[in-house]
């Protein structure tokens, strides 16, 4: 580390970190052309964009994206074949892509395919025990993969599956308790799943349910404004979701909120650039999110918008609620004096995120780098910060 940043880091700890709005900022266009309804997960620190539709033709096309170098790659596309509106998610090294529509052929699908980006290669896995469908929503939560919804033919579901990957074997769980519907939304956040949104039969819905996976209980939760829409955008940054966009009949919405599970409210954030925006893919990397084409009414679009949350500092005496986190220095796991679920995030020198979540008294470090971080906690509505050191 070079000694001025050591300086600095130490001069602005201890301190709470408050996070703003954000920023959105436009990148170079998607180089695989306009598409919509598109599926996305994100692994080992680059995006993944694969299958949708261009006006015409379905594609299988897999696209890499890095944010280090701004480059976007092709990789092998799914062996599928063609679709869209998949689904996916992704668990450890691996991701997955699912469902979707073939709208050319007239061919739903209930199929599920691993990448391993290591060998740039798909290995088909159990199908989903459910009927073919599209506009399913998926997310994945402690290395199980969830997913639930979509439609096929006319038919809405709210059946609702998890799926292990040490197995490969789907298990169907309690149904989403909303009305059967496609096009919504979901994501994870501390432990819990959350869909809401989406269409059926003509009506549109801004209703949220959350998902307790070591209960199997859906648990309805405060409504996305007063905005009824489908195809809206949403994805996750440091374990909090995010949700905006989407169309309800003629009307379309660039609105943003972020989901504060603590309140069980919507804070607006800053919207979308554009006024039309829905069926982009998103996924996210470290403090960004990015979403990649969709439409509006129309056009099929191209573009790529990056979301960054920006971290401001406020300095508050080092544990002055009395927090305390040991062995410090640590080699793997890190325990703190209080057995009450917290939320976590863990910063390096340049204030970059390497880890958030919710912990019970125990953070696992094993994973993230030796040297000098910040640990910034928050229990009822406080943020401390501490100094974390690993040694290796």
């Amino acid at each position: 580390m070079h000694p001025r940043l050591l300086t600095q880091f130490l001069t602005v700890l201890p301190c709470v970190f408050v996070y703003s709005q954000g920023t959105w900022t436009q990148l170079e266009d998607h180089p695989g052309g306009p598409r919509y309804a598109q599926a996305a997960f994100s692994l080992g620190g680059k995006g993944y964009v694969c299958t949708g539709y261009n006006g015409s033709q379905n594609t299988a096309a897999l696209w890499e994206y890095d944010p280090g170098t701004s480059v976007w790659t092709s990789r092998a596309p799914l062996p599928g074949g063609a679709r869209q509106y998949a689904s996916a998610f992704s668990i450890g090294d691996t991701g997955y892509v699912m469902c979707g529509w073939d709208n050319v052929n007239d061919i739903d699908f209930n199929d599920l395919w691993a990448y391993h980006p290591g060998t740039d290669s798909w290995e088909q896995k159990a199908s989903l025990p459910g009927p073919p469908r599209y506009a399913g929503v998926a997310f994945s939560i402690g290395g199980i993969g969830y997913f639930g919804t979509g439609a096929a033919n006319a038919t809405w579901y709210n059946d609702f599956y998890a799926y292990d990957p040490t197995t490969d074997t789907w298990m169907e769980k309690a149904d989403f308790p909303g009305n059967a519907r496609r096009w919504a939304v979901g994501f994870a956040s501390e432990g819990k799943g959350y869909i809401g949104t989406g269409e059926s039969s003509g009506i549109r819905y801004r209703d949220f349910h959350a998902y307790d996976p070591v209960t199997d209980t859906w648990q309805q939760r405060a409504s996305l404004t007063n905005n009824n829409r489908r195809q809206a955008l949403a994805f996750s940054i440091n374990d909090q979701g995010y949700v905006g966009g989407g169309v309800d009949f003629v009307e379309n919405w660039n609105d943003f909120h972020r989901y504060d599970v603590a309140n069980n409210t919507w804070v607006p954030v800053t919207s979308f650039p554009l006024p039309v925006r829905k069926n982009g893919a998103c996924f996210s990397i470290a403090d960004s999110a990015y979403v990649v084409g969709g439409n509006g009414q129309s056009p099929i679009i191209s573009d790529v918008w990056r979301y960054s949350v920006e971290v401001n500092t406020m300095i508050e005496e080092l544990g002055a609620d009395g927090l305390i986190a040991f062995p410090n220095p640590t080699s793997d796991k890190l325990r703190l004096n209080t057995m009450r679920p917290v939320r976590y995030t863990i910063l390096n020198e340049l204030g970059a995120t390497l880890a958030a979540g919710q912990a019970n008294g125990e953070i696992d470090l094993g994973a993230l780098p030796a040297g000098l971080h910040a640990l910034v906690v928050e229990e009822a509505g406080k943020r401390t910060a501490l100094r974390v050191v690993i040694q290796r």
